[in-house]
Protein backbone atom coordinates (compact mmCIF):
# COMPACT_ATOMS: atom_id res chain seq x y z
CA UNK A 1 0.00 0.00 0.00
CA UNK A 2 1.00 3.46 -0.47
CA UNK A 3 1.80 6.20 1.23
CA UNK A 4 -0.26 9.64 0.36
CA UNK A 5 2.94 11.11 0.84
CA UNK A 6 3.91 9.17 -2.34
CA UNK A 7 1.47 10.23 -4.54
CA UNK A 8 2.83 13.08 -7.16
CA UNK A 9 5.66 10.55 -8.05
CA UNK A 10 2.27 7.91 -8.99
CA UNK A 11 1.18 10.68 -10.61
CA UNK A 12 4.67 11.94 -12.51
CA UNK A 13 5.56 8.01 -13.60
CA UNK A 14 2.26 7.28 -14.56
CA UNK A 15 2.44 10.97 -17.22
CA UNK A 16 5.81 9.84 -18.39
CA UNK A 17 4.24 6.65 -19.90
CA UNK A 18 0.63 7.71 -21.27
CA UNK A 19 -0.84 9.69 -23.20
CA UNK A 20 -4.29 11.44 -22.45
CA UNK A 21 -4.28 10.47 -18.95
CA UNK A 22 -6.98 10.47 -16.83
CA UNK A 23 -6.85 10.21 -13.10
CA UNK A 24 -9.73 8.90 -10.87
CA UNK A 25 -9.43 9.27 -6.92
CA UNK A 26 -12.34 7.16 -5.33
CA UNK A 27 -13.09 5.72 -2.02
CA UNK A 28 -15.87 6.56 1.00
CA UNK A 29 -17.25 9.60 1.93
CA UNK A 30 -15.01 12.02 4.33
CA UNK A 31 -11.93 10.56 3.19
CA UNK A 32 -10.05 13.13 1.95
CA UNK A 33 -10.70 13.39 -1.82
CA UNK A 34 -11.49 16.29 -2.39
CA UNK A 35 -8.34 17.72 -0.37
CA UNK A 36 -6.37 15.40 -2.56
CA UNK A 37 -8.09 16.64 -5.57
CA UNK A 38 -6.96 20.14 -4.85
CA UNK A 39 -3.67 19.38 -3.48
CA UNK A 40 -2.71 17.19 -6.80
CA UNK A 41 -3.84 20.39 -8.68
CA UNK A 42 -0.82 22.75 -6.74
CA UNK A 43 1.69 20.70 -8.89
CA UNK A 44 -0.07 19.22 -11.54
CA UNK A 45 -1.67 21.44 -14.56
CA UNK A 46 -5.45 19.74 -14.01
CA UNK A 47 -9.28 20.32 -14.48
CA UNK A 48 -11.55 18.68 -12.21
CA UNK A 49 -14.48 16.36 -12.79
CA UNK A 50 -16.89 15.69 -10.30
CA UNK A 51 -18.86 12.70 -10.10
CA UNK A 52 -21.44 13.40 -7.09
CA UNK A 53 -24.87 12.39 -7.88
CA UNK A 54 -26.18 15.69 -6.17
CA UNK A 55 -23.63 18.38 -5.98
CA UNK A 56 -24.58 19.24 -9.77
CA UNK A 57 -27.97 20.29 -8.20
CA UNK A 58 -28.02 24.05 -7.91
CA UNK A 59 -28.76 25.61 -4.34
CA UNK A 60 -27.94 22.49 -2.96
CA UNK A 61 -24.28 23.57 -1.31
CA UNK A 62 -23.82 22.86 2.56
CA UNK A 63 -25.44 19.51 2.43
CA UNK A 64 -23.15 18.36 -0.46
CA UNK A 65 -20.54 19.23 0.86
CA UNK A 66 -19.81 21.48 -2.60
CA UNK A 67 -16.01 23.29 -3.30
CA UNK A 68 -16.30 26.66 -2.38
CA UNK A 69 -17.03 29.21 -5.63
CA UNK A 70 -13.38 31.07 -4.33
CA UNK A 71 -11.76 26.84 -5.07
CA UNK A 72 -13.24 26.96 -8.17
CA UNK A 73 -12.50 30.41 -9.25
CA UNK A 74 -8.47 29.20 -9.17
CA UNK A 75 -9.47 25.57 -10.17
CA UNK A 76 -11.31 24.82 -13.04
CA UNK A 77 -14.96 22.38 -11.45
CA UNK A 78 -17.16 20.85 -13.81
CA UNK A 79 -20.01 19.05 -13.19
CA UNK A 80 -21.31 20.62 -10.46
CA UNK A 81 -24.45 23.33 -10.20
CA UNK A 82 -25.44 22.12 -13.57
CA UNK A 83 -29.09 21.57 -12.89
CA UNK A 84 -31.99 22.81 -10.79
CA UNK A 85 -33.17 20.08 -7.71
CA UNK A 86 -36.27 19.61 -10.02
CA UNK A 87 -34.49 18.42 -13.15
CA UNK A 88 -32.81 14.93 -13.93
CA UNK A 89 -29.49 14.19 -15.25
CA UNK A 90 -28.95 10.45 -16.54
CA UNK A 91 -25.82 8.07 -15.83
CA UNK A 92 -26.07 8.11 -19.77
CA UNK A 93 -25.95 12.19 -20.27
CA UNK A 94 -23.36 12.17 -17.55
CA UNK A 95 -21.50 10.08 -19.49
CA UNK A 96 -21.96 11.16 -22.59
CA UNK A 97 -20.70 15.07 -20.92
CA UNK A 98 -17.51 13.69 -19.04
CA UNK A 99 -16.45 12.08 -22.48
CA UNK A 100 -16.78 15.76 -23.98
CA UNK A 101 -15.09 17.20 -21.10
CA UNK A 102 -12.64 15.20 -20.62
CA UNK A 103 -11.51 15.74 -24.57
CA UNK A 104 -11.93 19.79 -24.32
CA UNK A 105 -9.42 19.44 -21.01
CA UNK A 106 -6.94 17.32 -22.91
CA UNK A 107 -7.23 19.77 -25.77
CA UNK A 108 -5.96 22.38 -23.50
CA UNK A 109 -3.12 20.49 -22.34
CA UNK A 110 -4.42 19.81 -18.97
CA UNK A 111 -5.17 16.80 -17.05
CA UNK A 112 -8.79 15.20 -15.70
CA UNK A 113 -8.96 14.28 -12.20
CA UNK A 114 -12.39 12.94 -11.63
CA UNK A 115 -13.06 12.96 -7.75
CA UNK A 116 -15.66 10.13 -6.94
CA UNK A 117 -19.01 10.16 -4.79
CA UNK A 118 -20.92 7.87 -6.99
CA UNK A 119 -19.35 4.30 -8.08
CA UNK A 120 -22.29 4.28 -10.80
CA UNK A 121 -20.46 7.78 -12.43
CA UNK A 122 -16.92 6.02 -12.04
CA UNK A 123 -17.83 2.71 -13.77
CA UNK A 124 -19.36 4.54 -17.20
CA UNK A 125 -16.16 5.70 -17.35
CA UNK A 126 -13.88 3.03 -16.28
CA UNK A 127 -15.83 0.00 -17.85
CA UNK A 128 -16.55 2.50 -20.71
CA UNK A 129 -20.38 1.11 -20.61
CA UNK A 130 -22.58 1.73 -23.64
CA UNK A 131 -25.28 3.35 -22.66
CA UNK A 132 -28.04 3.95 -24.55
CA UNK A 133 -30.49 6.98 -24.17
CA UNK A 134 -34.01 5.80 -22.77
CA UNK A 135 -35.77 8.80 -21.00
CA UNK A 136 -37.22 8.65 -17.44
CA UNK A 137 -41.33 7.53 -17.52
CA UNK A 138 -42.37 9.33 -14.62
CA UNK A 139 -45.67 7.69 -14.57
CA UNK A 140 -44.21 4.11 -14.70
CA UNK A 141 -42.10 5.47 -12.23
CA UNK A 142 -44.37 6.49 -9.64
CA UNK A 143 -46.09 2.90 -9.88
CA UNK A 144 -43.31 1.11 -9.29
CA UNK A 145 -42.58 3.26 -6.16
CA UNK A 146 -46.41 3.07 -4.91
CA UNK A 147 -46.18 -0.89 -5.45
CA UNK A 148 -42.84 -0.85 -2.87
CA UNK A 149 -44.18 1.35 -0.21
CA UNK A 150 -47.07 -1.47 -0.33
CA UNK A 151 -45.37 -4.15 -0.47
CA UNK A 152 -41.74 -3.73 0.21
CA UNK A 153 -39.09 -5.80 -1.73
CA UNK A 154 -41.41 -6.35 -4.28
CA UNK A 155 -39.29 -4.57 -7.01
CA UNK A 156 -36.70 -6.18 -6.29
CA UNK A 157 -38.06 -9.33 -6.76
CA UNK A 158 -39.51 -8.36 -10.23
CA UNK A 159 -35.74 -7.12 -11.00
CA UNK A 160 -34.33 -10.48 -10.16
CA UNK A 161 -36.94 -12.22 -12.16
CA UNK A 162 -36.38 -10.46 -15.31
CA UNK A 163 -32.24 -9.54 -14.66
CA UNK A 164 -31.15 -11.15 -11.95
CA UNK A 165 -27.37 -10.21 -12.55
CA UNK A 166 -28.13 -6.56 -12.04
CA UNK A 167 -30.39 -7.26 -9.04
CA UNK A 168 -27.73 -8.89 -7.09
CA UNK A 169 -26.01 -5.48 -7.43
CA UNK A 170 -28.06 -3.98 -4.98
CA UNK A 171 -29.92 -4.32 -1.93
CA UNK A 172 -33.41 -4.57 -1.82
CA UNK A 173 -33.92 -1.13 -0.32
CA UNK A 174 -31.87 0.20 -3.15
CA UNK A 175 -35.71 1.53 -4.50
CA UNK A 176 -33.81 4.30 -6.94
CA UNK A 177 -31.54 2.21 -8.71
CA UNK A 178 -34.10 -0.93 -8.85
CA UNK A 179 -36.57 1.28 -10.31
CA UNK A 180 -34.61 2.35 -12.96
CA UNK A 181 -33.35 -0.95 -14.01
CA UNK A 182 -36.69 -1.74 -14.16
CA UNK A 183 -37.89 1.27 -15.97
CA UNK A 184 -35.39 0.24 -18.84
CA UNK A 185 -36.52 -3.09 -19.03
CA UNK A 186 -40.23 -1.92 -19.54
CA UNK A 187 -39.01 0.82 -21.79
CA UNK A 188 -36.45 -0.91 -24.05
CA UNK A 189 -37.94 -5.05 -24.02
CA UNK A 190 -33.81 -5.56 -22.76
CA UNK A 191 -31.94 -5.78 -19.54
CA UNK A 192 -30.00 -3.28 -18.51
CA UNK A 193 -27.19 -6.29 -18.32
CA UNK A 194 -28.40 -7.01 -21.97
CA UNK A 195 -27.80 -3.25 -23.17
CA UNK A 196 -25.09 -1.99 -21.07
CA UNK A 197 -22.40 -3.92 -21.99
CA UNK A 198 -18.21 -2.84 -20.58
CA UNK A 199 -15.84 -1.81 -23.10
CA UNK A 200 -11.57 -1.15 -22.67
CA UNK A 201 -11.75 2.43 -21.43
CA UNK A 202 -11.43 5.85 -23.92
CA UNK A 203 -8.18 7.06 -22.22
CA UNK A 204 -5.20 5.65 -20.05
CA UNK A 205 -6.73 5.60 -16.41
CA UNK A 206 -4.73 6.30 -12.92
CA UNK A 207 -7.04 5.67 -10.09
CA UNK A 208 -6.28 6.35 -7.04
CA UNK A 209 -8.33 4.74 -3.87
CA UNK A 210 -7.48 6.98 -0.96
CA UNK A 211 -7.87 5.04 2.04
CA UNK A 212 -8.97 5.27 5.84
CA UNK A 213 -9.73 3.51 8.76
CA UNK A 214 -13.28 2.76 9.59
CA UNK A 215 -13.12 5.23 12.95
CA UNK A 216 -11.07 7.26 11.33
CA UNK A 217 -13.42 7.69 8.58
CA UNK A 218 -16.65 8.05 11.20
CA UNK A 219 -15.01 10.47 13.01
CA UNK A 220 -14.23 12.78 10.21
CA UNK A 221 -18.29 11.87 9.08
CA UNK A 222 -19.44 12.95 12.83
CA UNK A 223 -17.64 16.17 12.94
CA UNK A 224 -18.26 17.69 9.15
CA UNK A 225 -22.02 16.92 10.02
CA UNK A 226 -21.82 18.91 13.24
CA UNK A 227 -20.28 21.93 11.31
CA UNK A 228 -22.96 21.84 8.75
CA UNK A 229 -25.42 22.83 11.40
CA UNK A 230 -23.20 25.52 11.79
CA UNK A 231 -22.83 26.42 8.26
CA UNK A 232 -26.81 27.17 8.16
CA UNK A 233 -27.86 23.70 6.32
CA UNK A 234 -31.39 23.85 7.81
CA UNK A 235 -31.88 27.68 6.74
CA UNK A 236 -30.11 25.89 3.21
CA UNK A 237 -33.27 23.14 3.16
CA UNK A 238 -35.68 25.94 4.41
CA UNK A 239 -34.94 27.94 1.75
CA UNK A 240 -35.76 24.93 -1.06
CA UNK A 241 -38.58 24.04 1.00
CA UNK A 242 -39.92 28.04 0.40
CA UNK A 243 -38.61 27.83 -3.45
CA UNK A 244 -40.91 25.33 -3.66
CA UNK A 245 -38.66 22.28 -4.23
CA UNK A 246 -41.38 19.15 -3.06
CA UNK A 247 -39.46 17.16 -0.30
CA UNK A 248 -40.31 14.32 -2.63
CA UNK A 249 -37.95 15.10 -5.05
CA UNK A 250 -34.77 13.12 -5.81
CA UNK A 251 -32.49 15.41 -4.77
CA UNK A 252 -34.22 16.26 -1.93
CA UNK A 253 -34.33 12.77 -0.28
CA UNK A 254 -30.13 12.27 -0.32
CA UNK A 255 -28.68 12.11 3.39
CA UNK A 256 -28.68 15.83 4.92
CA UNK A 257 -31.58 17.09 3.50
CA UNK A 258 -34.70 14.29 3.98
CA UNK A 259 -33.57 14.67 7.63
CA UNK A 260 -33.77 18.27 7.99
CA UNK A 261 -36.78 18.30 6.18
CA UNK A 262 -38.54 15.96 9.12
CA UNK A 263 -37.14 18.55 11.56
CA UNK A 264 -38.13 21.45 9.90
CA UNK A 265 -42.06 19.95 9.69
CA UNK A 266 -41.63 19.27 13.53
CA UNK A 267 -41.19 15.30 13.27
CA UNK A 268 -37.93 15.10 14.89
CA UNK A 269 -35.87 17.56 16.63
CA UNK A 270 -32.38 18.63 15.39
CA UNK A 271 -30.66 16.03 17.82
CA UNK A 272 -32.52 13.38 16.41
CA UNK A 273 -31.96 15.01 13.50
CA UNK A 274 -27.98 14.76 13.66
CA UNK A 275 -28.06 11.32 14.84
CA UNK A 276 -30.09 10.35 12.19
CA UNK A 277 -27.56 12.33 9.77
CA UNK A 278 -24.46 10.76 11.09
CA UNK A 279 -25.96 6.60 11.31
CA UNK A 280 -27.36 7.14 7.53
CA UNK A 281 -23.80 8.67 6.70
CA UNK A 282 -22.03 5.93 8.43
CA UNK A 283 -24.22 3.00 6.47
CA UNK A 284 -23.34 4.76 3.01
CA UNK A 285 -19.58 5.10 3.96
CA UNK A 286 -20.24 1.53 4.64
CA UNK A 287 -21.58 0.70 1.25
CA UNK A 288 -19.01 2.58 -1.09
CA UNK A 289 -16.11 0.88 1.14
CA UNK A 290 -17.74 -2.59 -0.34
CA UNK A 291 -17.96 -1.28 -3.31
CA UNK A 292 -14.77 -0.63 -3.98
CA UNK A 293 -12.79 -3.58 -2.28
CA UNK A 294 -14.45 -4.93 -6.16
CA UNK A 295 -12.18 -2.02 -7.46
CA UNK A 296 -9.20 -3.74 -5.58
CA UNK A 297 -9.70 -7.02 -6.25
CA UNK A 298 -10.24 -6.19 -10.12
CA UNK A 299 -6.80 -4.27 -10.10
CA UNK A 300 -5.67 -7.49 -8.76
CA UNK A 301 -6.93 -9.78 -12.05
CA UNK A 302 -7.02 -6.77 -14.45
CA UNK A 303 -4.47 -7.55 -16.98
CA UNK A 304 -5.27 -3.94 -19.23
CA UNK A 305 -2.03 -1.72 -19.10
CA UNK A 306 -3.27 1.18 -19.70
CA UNK A 307 -4.64 1.28 -16.10
CA UNK A 308 -3.01 1.20 -13.20
CA UNK A 309 -4.21 1.17 -9.70
CA UNK A 310 -3.02 2.26 -6.30
CA UNK A 311 -4.55 2.53 -3.25
CA UNK A 312 -3.24 5.38 -0.58
CA UNK A 313 -3.19 5.70 3.03
CA UNK A 314 -4.83 8.92 4.42
CA UNK A 315 -4.62 9.49 8.51
CA UNK A 316 -5.81 12.16 10.31
CA UNK A 317 -6.35 15.07 10.71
Amino acid sequence: MDDITNVHDVIQQFLTWKKHPVIVIRWATATGKTSLSLDIAEKFPVEIIGADSRQLFRGMDIGTDKISKTIRAKISHHQIDIINPDQHYTAGQRKFATEEIITDIHKRWKIPVIVWWTWLYIDTIYKNFSMPEISPDYALRKKMYDKEEKTPGILWKELYAVDPDEANKHHPNSTRYIVRALEIFHISGKTKTELFTAHPPKWPLLMLGLRREKDDTNRRINKRIHEMFDEWLVEEVQWLLDSWYSPELQSMQGIGYKEVVDYIQGTIDKDKCEELMKRNTHHLAKKQRTWFRRYIADAHANTNPSISFHVLRKDSP
